[in-house]
Parts: C-alpha cells; sequence; structure tokens
C-alpha cells in the first residue's frame, strides 16, 4: 500500500509539473520604446502572420487589419467603437483580444498560435506613439 500511494503522489507531481509549463509567462514581457515601432516593417508583418486568416482582405466582426487604413477605421462589433484609441493601448478593443483572458469574447487569434509578449508588446507601443502610419 505504501508503494502505492507513493507512486500516487509522484504521478500527480510528475502531471502537475507538465500543467505549469503549459501556463503562458507574459512576465518576460519587453519594454519598447513607440519611437523604435514601424506600423509598415513591424506591426503589419504580425498582422498578416497571425490574423490572416480572418482579418485580412476581409472584415470579420468589423474588424478588417489588411492595411493601416482599415486597421484603424475598424470599428469592431462586438466592441461597439474602434478597435484601436491612438495614445490608448489601455483602451483599444484590439489589445484586449489580443491578451490572455479578454473580458469579452475569445482571445485572439482563434486560430493557430497566439501572439507572443514581444508581439503584443510592439503593438501596445505603436499604439502608445499615436498608431502612426510610419
Amino acid at each position: 500500500m505504501r508503494y502505492f500511494s507513493s507512486t500516487l503522489v509522484l504521478f500527480v507531481l510528475f502531471f502537475s509539473v507538465g500543467c505549469i509549463s503549459n501556463v503562458e509567462d507574459i512576465s518576460d514581457t519587453p519594454d519598447i520604446d513607440p519611437n523604435d515601432i514601424s506600423y509598415s516593417a513591424d506591426i503589419q508583418p504580425i498582422f498578416t502572420s497571425s490574423c490572416g486568416s480572418c482579418h485580412i482582405n476581409s472584415s470579420t466582426s468589423g474588424v478588417n487589419l489588411t492595411s493601416y487604413s482599415t486597421t484603424t477605421n475598424s470599428v469592431g462589433s462586438v466592441a461597439g467603437g474602434p478597435i484601436v484609441v491612438p495614445g490608448e493601448p489601455g483602451n483599444s478593443p484590439l489589445v484586449e483580444k489580443i491578451k490572455p483572458d479578454p473580458s469579452y469574447g475569445s482571445r485572439m487569434p482563434t486560430t493557430g498560435q497566439y501572439l507572443t509578449p514581444t508581439e503584443i508588446a510592439q503593438i501596445e507601443a505603436w499604439i502608445t506613439g499615436g498608431a502612426e502610419d510610419n
């Protein structure tokens, strides 16, 4: 019986450690200077590679990330307003939806890999810097 209890404890610990490694670590999110971010060189490539299946060359839930113009003019049907609020990443639904545990709906993208902490920080820095077309 003692052997069974020890084996059970080791089994539970082994699988618990495996679950811990699946938790997303966003504590290492880099600080990025908004002046170092370019929409065309940094932000659009993120949108194209990660959001393309639903939001490039089409509008899903009012969000079209095909270009600077379509991104900044997108009005999310769920958010009920612009998805990008220049200078205010905390009030931009785009940022809300790409971070873990959004307050409404599912985290984006719903298919494929989530954006990395660095990609999220780049998007936040771009918005903080005024969401410029640069």
